[in-house]
């Protein structure tokens, strides 16, 4: 009788300070005029992960994390409702929230205490893969540290550019971030490609609003190779 396998155990680990940036790009500077909805981003990224990893009919266990780039508000004396509804999001989408540590109030910067505690989830936890959305270099060495264990990466960046005070703002995936990723998926492509995809329109609230094209964009592509390392 052939001997039963392990789960495949896969870490969803989103960095706060870019989530921070889409969703302010897209609420207020992208036709969809909308914010990103995280049962309905948790839910994709695990159907992509499913996909690039091919499981080999092993069952999948998966855990998410979301990491503030600010300090706990509680402990600051600012905990408004907007705060607590955003808090709540996270919860409701079974993603667990971790606030920065970093005395002094706001934290304007990743969350770096996510590298450590991935480093420390892969040893006590035996992570099998981790997902990580985020576009910034602090995260450069991570995949790296995560492939000498033998866990591969899978990235969801953004690349995307629009006009704010008078400027234009250019918003780009870390060129060793994603090259040191075992994949990558560029996210602004697969938000333009929603139409007719209910896992990917979900991403977004509002799910039944179909968005207009995009004006003064590079039209985005439907496939979105992997860059395999």
């Amino acid at each position: 009788m052939e001997q039963l396998r392990q789960d495949f155990h896969i870490g969803f680990f989103i960095d706060g300070f870019t989530l921070k940036k889409v969703n302010e790009y897209y609420r207020y500077y992208h036709p969809f005029q909308s914010c990103l909805d995280f049962v309905g981003l948790k839910n994709w990224a695990k159907a992509e992960a499913l996909k690039v990893f091919a499981m080999d009919k092993r069952r999948v266990s998966w855990e998410s994390h979301y990491y503030h780039p600010e300090s706990n508000p509680v402990k600051r004396s600012w905990h408004s409702a907007g705060i607590m509804r955003f808090e709540q999001q996270i919860l409701d989408a079974g993603i667990q929230m971790h606030y920065c540590d970093m005395r002094g109030g706001l934290a304007n910067r990743p969350n770096m205490a996510l590298m450590d505690d991935v480093m420390v989830f892969v040893t006590y936890r035996s992570l099998d893969a981790v997902v990580l959305m985020s576009t910034q270099g602090q995260f450069s060495s991570l995949p790296e540290r995560l492939r000498a264990c033998g866990v591969p990466t899978l990235l969801l960046g953004w690349n995307f550019t629009y006009p704010k005070n008078n400027s234009i703002v250019h918003w780009r995936t870390d060129l060793n971030l994603r090259e040191n990723s075992s994949y990558y998926v560029a996210m602004e492509q697969i938000a333009d490609s929603v139409k007719g995809d209910k896992l990917k329109r979900n991403i977004f609230q509002g799910r039944g609003y179909m968005p207009r094209k995009p004006k003064n964009m590079m039209n985005a592509m439907n496939v979105i190779p992997p860059i395999v390392s």
